[in-house]
């Protein structure tokens, strides 16, 4: 099982209609669209991504398939995006998705970074309601994407050390291919 596939699956196990989801990296919206249709038409996602054109082709892909009502679109970094919202929404967000790294097919300069993910992932604790889930999914191969797996794994450890169950899922296939962390909130 591919490791999204895998995301999809807890995930559609977990949430519910009318629950809250974060996809704190929208890139070509494909979480994006799997979390609208599992929190139905009573729920809500707010999908963010630092790039124009990242969000640009979520919209497009939630107005084909009719789900863009359920969605809020935030062009920001993830880490200060994830700050605001803890003001309104700290402790509601059932799930929040990750996938770090750089946009496929785009400029591979505009990526995430090792701090503001780390700034990101500490919004998403105080984000996540009782037993909501963080999956988190770091593709190493690029450049900056093994120190910025580094830093998800040293702060999943720290969660778990604060009582929160950790999962991590790595595929036998080399050190640079993706890995995965799903963390659920205790």
């Amino acid at each position: 099982m591919r490791l999204t596939e895998k995301v999809h699956h807890i995930l559609t196990n977990h949430l519910r209609e009318g629950d809250q989801a974060i996809d704190a990296t929208a890139g070509n919206g494909f979480d994006t669209i799997f979390l609208a249709e599992q929190v139905g038409a009573s729920g809500k996602v707010i999908a963010i991504d630092i790039q124009n054109s990242a969000i640009r082709s979520t919209e497009e892909k939630l107005e084909s398939t009719g789900l863009i009502d359920r969605v809020k679109l935030v062009t920001d970094d993830h880490a200060s995006a994830m700050r605001i919202l803890i003001a309104n929404d700290r402790g509601k967000v059932a799930a929040i998705t990750f996938n770090l790294g750089y946009l496929p097919g785009s400029d591979k300069s505009i990526q995430t970074r090792p701090e503001s993910t780390e700034e990101a992932l500490a919004a998403s604790i105080q984000l996540l309601s009782s037993g909501g889930y963080l999956c988190v999914t770091a593709y190493r191969g690029h450049s900056g994407g093994s120190a910025e797996a580094k830093v998800v794994e040293a702060l999943m450890r720290k969660f778990q050390n604060e009582g929160h169950s950790v999962d991590y899922y790595a595929p036998r296939s080399s050190n640079s291919s993706p890995v995965l962390w799903i963390l659920k909130k205790n």
